[in-house]
């Protein structure tokens, strides 16, 4: 399960992403936000799907593990459970705002390609991103990642809209489901934001569905129902401008001993503890809706 979770972030890009903006098409999404081995050589794979979706708004996806990579998380998205507390600081400029996505289609565009990895070429075209850029590379690892509709370790969807994103969440979490999403307030962010007294209340009671932005030129999410985690709301303000802040959502994995032990020797850990990661503004978590009193 560590393994699928830690895939899915690499996949993702985004939860320690740097926030980037790029003026072309053929520049990259986002940060590779996870990009370590988490698992052994022996048991990379590189097995690929082999059936395209039929291109409607939710798909299920299938896990590879990639090569070894570079460490990039970031401290002030990824910590320690034991240091969320209040009057915790968090890492000079810590970025929970949203990573910007730029689309590249008209205002008043016909409708897309269906979003299928057989159709990669139309989809470039559509959106005019180059073939052999970066961000082509990136649109094809999605679309490869999202098509196959083999059973998985645990319930997962790629949505392209929010309500797929909302009815995956109910069905996976047998209820009626209500979204939680971190909000920034005031007029930007402070250079370093503290927990607030009392800042810290757990959401969800373990039952929770993550949903992340994908690396894709429309509006695409990756929702699953992972095991073992608890979520947090956790108030934050600036710690010179008071006036700043944010109720930020963190997801805290509890069972961490398959990670990488380049993970605890970022955060001073031991690998087995906790693990947590804010997540930025544009992503969501669903709780059963009776479990949100925020």
């Amino acid at each position: 399960m560590a393994t699928t979770i830690l895939f899915a972030l690499f996949v993702l890009g985004f939860v320690a992403g740097e926030q980037q903006i790029y003026g072309d098409s053929d520049g990259p999404f986002g940060v590779a936000a996870y990009g370590v081995n988490w698992s052994p050589p022996s048991r990379a794979s590189a097995t690929l799907p082999h059936s395209p979706s039929d291109g409607k708004a939710a798909l299920r996806t299938k896990w590879c593990n990639p090569p070894r990579q570079q460490l990039k998380a970031k401290k002030g998205i990824l910590f320690l459970q034991r240091n969320l507390l209040d009057g915790a600081l968090l890492p000079a400029n810590t970025e929970l705002g949203h990573i910007h996505t730029p689309q590249n289609f008209p205002r008043s565009p016909p409708a897309p390609p269906p979003f299928a990895y057989s159709n990669l070429k139309n989809i470039l075209a559509f959106y005019n991103i180059t073939r052999g850029s970066e961000r082509a590379r990136q649109v094809a690892a999605t679309l490869r990642f999202c098509r196959d509709d083999q059973q998985q370790e645990e319930p997962h969807v790629c949505a392209a809209t929010q309500r797929a994103a909302m009815e995956f969440a109910a069905a996976a979490l047998g209820t009626t489901p209500r979204a939680a999403r971190t909000v920034i307030h005031g007029r930007g962010e402070p250079v370093r934001y503290v927990v607030a007294p009392n800042g810290v209340t757990s959401i969800g009671r373990g039952k929770v569905v993550p949903c992340h932005p994908l690396p894709y030129p429309a509006d695409l999410l990756y929702c699953h129902r992972p095991g073992n985690v608890q979520a947090f709301s956790v108030e934050l303000v600036g710690q010179e401008d008071p006036s700043l802040g944010a109720t930020a959502i963190a997801v805290c994995h509890e069972k961490t001993d398959g990670w990488a032990l380049e993970y605890f020797e970022m955060l001073n850990g031991t690998r087995g503890e906790p693990v947590c990661h804010y997540m930025p503004e544009k992503y969501l978590l669903w709780v059963p809706a009776a479990e949100l009193k925020l």
